[in-house]
């Protein structure tokens, strides 16, 4: 059954736009996160503070996610990513050109912390209504992947512009990436329509507990994108080459979450169990980050972090949508407000954990997080599936 927008004929097309807006939405943060050695001395802030410029993207982005949602049911999918798209632009341009205090950091980021809001739920409702349905598995792992390659260019980012022609740049071309999503947004859609799905078609308890789950997840993994270059650099590790560290990172987690999507087309009855064996996994690999490693050490738990604790939400997102067909746009918005949520918090206490006690015990805390993530994904996936039964 499908329902809300219509069925895109152009399923390629709608997988790249989809993936380009949730990199769009991502990279303002990531970059800021990356660049934060450059820009932390020029705007005359501490760690702390960039904690809670995290926290205020991730306020907004969890704020926007529900009615979000209910908009890319209204408007379709394309117009809807156009929109954060636009909101993007207006971000990642004000950062380059205007943010000469943290305050304006901030509101800006603000913007971005939107757009990432509405991007989110719209490129899922693209990808639940524009692609094969039996390639959705690996249609969401590369969709799902945006963050990780916003992770891996922002990385790349840190030597290759960073130490160049300067952050800002950066950030400006993050802006001008944005111009394709938002011409595409006002292409006429075609195909067949459907109904738009509403708040009733979504099985609120389950959903939900799996939202808690996805908070306590990102409540970790939002603390390693905006702290880990700065946490390898404070071990002793160059700059430049923490960037690249960051990248490979990145790349490993992208290659994994397509594997599991390729898995999870195939086996669609056991979503759910191997998302609780992937952040059991990954809490070890987050706790593990804190103790002192040598370079070669620090690359492969790098490795491992990324391809456990930041692998996971590719698959849960596939398992909910696929799970409730009604109305994907919706039960995307409600997962999308834990992972967000999870935001809020977790990036500011990090910075007040590592001023106040070091990296190791941010990083611990980042691995029990994980833990809970697990346990209510697992409560959560037999909810859902004794619904659906």
């Amino acid at each position: 059954m499908a329902t809300g927008g219509v069925t895109s004929e152009r399923p390629v097309a709608t997988l790249l736009q989809a993936t380009l807006s949730i990199v769009l939405g991502a990279l303002p943060i990531f970059l800021t996160g990356a660049m934060a050695v450059f820009i932390r001395p020029e705007l005359g802030f501490g760690e702390s503070e960039l904690g809670a410029l995290a926290t205020l993207y991730y306020v907004a982005s969890a704020s926007t996610t529900i009615p979000g949602g209910r908009l890319a049911e209204r408007l379709g999918g394309p117009k809807a990513m156009a929109a954060g798209a636009a909101l993007s632009m207006l971000a990642s341009l004000g950062i380059a050109g205007f943010a000469r205090s943290w305050a304006a950091m901030a509101v800006f980021l603000v913007i971005g912390g939107i757009a990432n809001g509405v991007a989110f739920p719209a490129s899922n409702l693209a990808i639940a209504r524009g692609f094969p349905l039996r390639r959705q598995g690996v249609g969401f792992a590369i969709k799902q992947s945006a963050g990780p390659y916003a992770t891996l260019l922002a990385g790349i980012a840190v030597p290759a512009i960073g130490l160049t022609i300067g952050w800002r740049w950066a950030f400006a071309l993050a802006g001008v990436a944005a111009i394709p999503i938002v011409a595409g947004g006002s292409r006429r859609e075609t195909g067949l329509p459907v109904r738009r799905g509403m708040r009733s078609d979504v099985p609120g308890g389950p959903v939900w507990m799996l939202s808690f789950g996805a908070f306590c997840a990102v409540n970790a993994s939002a603390s390693l994108g905006a702290f880990y270059v700065e946490s390898a650099v404070s071990g002793g590790l160059d700059a430049g080459v923490a960037g690249l560290y960051l990248s490979a990172g990145s790349g490993i987690g992208v290659l994994i979450r397509v594997g599991w999507g390729l898995i999870a087309d195939r086996h669609r009855g056991v979503h759910f169990g191997l998302l609780t064996a992937m952040l059991a996994g990954g809490a070890v690999a987050f706790a593990a980050m804190g103790r002192s490693w040598s370079a070669p050490g620090l690359f492969f738990m790098t490795l491992l972090v990324f391809g456990t604790a930041w692998a996971w939400p590719s698959l849960l997102n596939f398992a909910v949508v696929t799970r409730v067909p009604d109305a994907p746009g919706i039960a995307s918005g409600i997962l999308g407000a834990g992972q967000f949520g999870g935001g809020i918090l977790g990036p500011l206490t990090f910075g007040v954990i590592v001023e106040r006690a070091g990296y190791s015990m941010a990083w611990a805390f980042g691995g029990v997080m994980v833990a809970l993530a697990a346990v209510f994904v697992a409560i959560g996936g037999r909810m859902l599936e004794r619904r659906q039964a």
